[in-house]
């Protein structure tokens, strides 16, 4: 390993999976998907925007007829007769599940007062078939290889491009698939237990299941995943093999993952998204060695800029570094990891080149640990292992006041991120034409306090100090913020407060994120003792009120998109003009209840597998309050080209040739 890049990652362990050579640290020592002359020189002809292809021939015969290839390469009939020949179809080693193996019972749907709601719920429940898999095998191709990490059972894709199980994805779609019930019930089982399989193979969950992806994860939620199936099904056996492994998962962020900051005479250790890479990504590898190496930039007009910061070898390296870890962050990409916002908001240069992702310590991950922390604390508990317990106790303990000394700032009554680049919390972003009073206060001319959803993990997974999650008073101020943008906003809440176009960045909406409010304020308690006065108890109800009104204006999102997309029901005939069916859309807008987001790296994509499994559990927690959506005066949206019915799972035009079509 040369000198600059073993300064790059003093202090971060390699992890099994790593390929190093010389200055080239790759997620695996893969010719093909994973690092050397095919990826590269294939990636960046460009013969597809998204590419998953296992191959047909064994690997010799494949760099063989590579190496015969013209150069320099370039998407010709050449490359794609060569492509055609060698490469078969993306998701060929996925087989769908019959449906007559894929039955429901969403039973809560009878407690819903709204039947176009409880309809709309059941549209959705209708929609897990379409992306359930199984792995079919690898062929008969001795020699042959694959992306594809196989999985030994049945699992649920988010949709869209998502042609594999992906980490954090699943936790929400489980919530959906434990309420969705009847088979559904052991997939979610399988889901947690394939991913039981990689910690105990890889070391850690993988950002998904692609050897592509072997050298980052996610943000850890496994041990989650057990103990929402543990509760709700009452089935605690998962336990006796799922709880070494969560210990495992949880050794590989604190191995590798870990930064130990002194403040009054005292260490504290918190963790943060730190990937150790070298190289673009393979799943975007084009946009990653653009990003890095382009001397000119074209925003989204069109328009033409010169690049107004130049990277020597060192400083790319590190940004494949940094860009890795944004992914594994799952914010790829946002504001927060951006040194220089500005690029992104003026879109005249490469926002991403600045990013600093690996120095920040970041809330949400440290949320998470602590609820991992003390889940398995509670784990133990049940199982009787009470000095277990409350080692894993103290765990959680000196996180939470980590967090409290490193991350909460008393005088915004909230959160905030911690920049190592400025030893300084991350508490002011720039200002732009859609601030709100509260953002402004007390912030410089022309910056806002940052409002990143982020910043509310503590209230979900209990890291909080008592003497604020446990006072109803006190949480009021804390979401304040929260419905200020409600009141201000069409739309549900952002994940920022900063318009960039990055993806993870107002003004769009992501299904997780509006979870993570509405748990937050759920886990409000109302302990009623002699102290307490009538404020506190109207504190109470308005945090369970902003909630509820959380819940309504997902589902209102996620139901007039889907009107506008040609959804109907037996009750609702569906809009004049439509061009489909009705479509869920990964993530969706704050301007208004019929708008989808956009932004980032690719298309926005369809299915989808967690904005289904939170507006189940939305309605399954809120089912007795929520009202039917009202959409206003809306008109069948232009969705382009001939009319034709959207499947859970969409395909790019560029890549149809390329990919395995999934039709039930």
């Amino acid at each position: 390993m040369n000198a600059w890049v073993a300064a790059l990652f003093v202090g971060v362990p390699v992890v099994s999976a790593l390929y190093i050579n010389g200055t080239v640290i790759a997620p695996c020592d893969s010719p093909i998907y994973c690092q050397g002359d095919l990826l590269r020189e294939i990636e960046l002809a460009r013969p597809f925007s998204d590419s998953k292809t296992p191959t047909i021939r064994p690997l010799d015969e494949v760099l063989a007829a590579f190496a015969n290839l013209t150069r320099p390469i370039s998407n010709n009939t050449e490359l794609n007769d060569f492509l055609s020949e060698y490469f078969g179809e993306a998701g060929s080693e996925l087989e769908e599940v019959p449906a007559e193996d894929l039955a429901t019972e969403p039973d809560f749907l009878g407690n819903v007062n709204s039947s176009v709601v409880a309809d709309f719920t059941q549209k959705v429940i209708d929609i897990w078939p379409d992306l359930t898999r199984r792995f079919a095998g690898a062929g008969n191709c001795t020699g042959c290889v694959n992306s594809f990490i196989p999985q030994n059972r049945t699992f649920v894709v988010a949709g869209g491009r998502f042609r594999e199980p992906y980490y954090w994805d699943s936790f929400w779609v489980i919530e959906g698939l434990l309420r969705t019930k009847g088979s559904f019930t052991q997939i979610a089982e399988n889901i947690i237990e394939n991913f039981l399989d990689l910690v105990e193979t890889i070391g850690f969950v993988p950002n998904g299941a692609r050897v592509y992806y072997e050298n980052r994860s996610q943000p850890p939620l496994l041990t989650q995943m057990v103990r929402i199936y543990v509760e709700y099904t009452q089935n605690y056996t998962l336990l006796e093999r799922a709880l070494p492994l969560l210990e495992q998962e949880h050794e590989f962020w604190m191995n590798n993952r870990t930064v130990t900051l002194e403040r009054g005479g005292r260490n504290y250790t918190l963790n943060h998204y730190a990937v150790e890479n070298t190289q673009p990504r393979p799943e975007s590898y084009y946009e990653d060695y653009t990003t890095a190496n382009n001397e000119t930039y074209f925003n989204t007009e069109g328009e033409e800029f010169n690049a107004t910061i130049t990277l020597n070898e060192a400083e790319i390296a590190k940004l494949y570094a940094n860009l890795a870890s944004g992914a594994e962050s799952g914010w790829d990409y946002s504001s927060r990891w951006i040194k220089n916002p500005a690029d992104a908001v003026s879109d005249e240069s490469f926002p991403l080149r600045s990013l600093n992702t690996m120095d920040i310590i970041p809330v949400e991950l440290n949320s998470i640990l602590y609820y991992n922390e003390i889940t398995i604390a509670e784990f133990y508990r049940h199982q009787g292992n009470y000095s277990a317990a409350r080692e894993w106790a103290g765990l959680a303990a000196k996180r939470s006041e980590a967090m409290t000394t490193l991350l909460w700032n008393p005088e915004h009554y909230s959160y905030f991120d911690y920049n190592m680049t400025s030893s300084s919390q991350n508490i002011y972003t720039l200002a732009d034409n859609t601030s709100t009073p509260l953002s402004t206060q007390g912030a410089p001319s022309g910056q806002q306090v940052a409002f990143q959803v982020s910043q509310f993990y503590p209230f979900w997974t209990g890291a909080a100090p008592e003497s604020i999650k446990t006072d109803p008073t006190a949480m009021r101020r804390v979401f304040a913020r929260v419905e200020e943008l409600l009141n201000d906003r069409a739309g549900a809440i952002g994940a920022t407060n900063l318009v960039t176009g990055q993806q993870w960045d107002e003004p769009n909406v992501w299904p997780p994120l509006q979870y993570i409010l509405m748990k937050g304020l759920l886990n409000t308690p109302l302990e009623v003792t002699e102290d307490d006065d009538e404020e506190t108890t109207q504190d109470y109800i308005w945090t369970q009120d902003l909630a509820l009104q959380l819940a309504q204006r997902y589902l209102d999102s996620l139901y007039c998109t889907w009107r506008v997309t040609g959804g109907s029901t037996d009750e609702v005939p569906q809009l004049p003009n439509s061009e489909g069916n009705g479509t869920i859309f990964e993530k969706y807008a704050d301007e208004a209840t019929n708008a989808r987001g956009g932004g980032g790296e690719y298309e926005v994509v369809e299915g989808f597998g967690w904005s289904n499994g939170v507006l189940i559990w939305a309605v399954d927690q809120f089912g007795q309050r929520l009202r039917t959506p009202e959409c206003g005066n809306i008109t069948a949206a232009d969705i382009g080209g001939a009319k034709r019915k959207r499947s859970a799972v969409e395909l790019s035009k560029r890549d149809a040739m390329w990919v395995k079509q999934f039709k039930r």
